[in-house]
């Protein structure tokens, strides 16, 4: 399935939605989030906002946003390709990189980091649906 597609949003989607621990661990997360591939001309040629309409455990809508879409959201995290290449292959962890800014995080991150569990199966929908990218 080719990233920046409808149908890899919905299969995003179609992921946590269908996994009941990742509704158990997000069960009063309320917010969008945002996640930003910030683009370096390896794989992706303009910068990719993937916006998850996320509440109480469920992912209610995925869409890859388009330039000038003002889709509110919640929670931002942006990073650059290769950082997101990194964070799937598993080459980068996932806290240390939120710590050190590699990845900026946009919102109250406070209240993100209330949800590791729920972070930990986001990163595993993308390390399956991005693992040839």
């Amino acid at each position: 399935m080719q990233f920046e597609t409808q149908a890899w949003a919905d299969e995003f989607a179609r992921c946590l939605n269908n996994n009941p621990n990742y509704e158990k661990s997000a069960k009063t997360w309320e917010g969008a989030l945002v996640l930003v591939f910030k683009a370096e001309g390896k794989k992706i040629k303009k910068d990719v906002k993937l916006w998850l309409d996320l509440w109480h455990g469920k992912c209610r809508s995925a869409k890859f946003l388009k330039d000038g879409d003002g889709t509110a959201f919640e929670f931002a995290i942006t990073a650059p390709e290769t950082a997101w290449h990194g964070l799937v292959s598993g080459e980068i962890d996932p806290t240390r990189a939120m710590m050190t800014g590699r990845f900026k995080i946009e919102g109250a991150m406070n209240k993100l980091m209330r949800y590791p569990l729920a972070a930990g199966y986001i990163l595993k929908y993308l390390k399956r649906l991005l693992q040839d990218w």
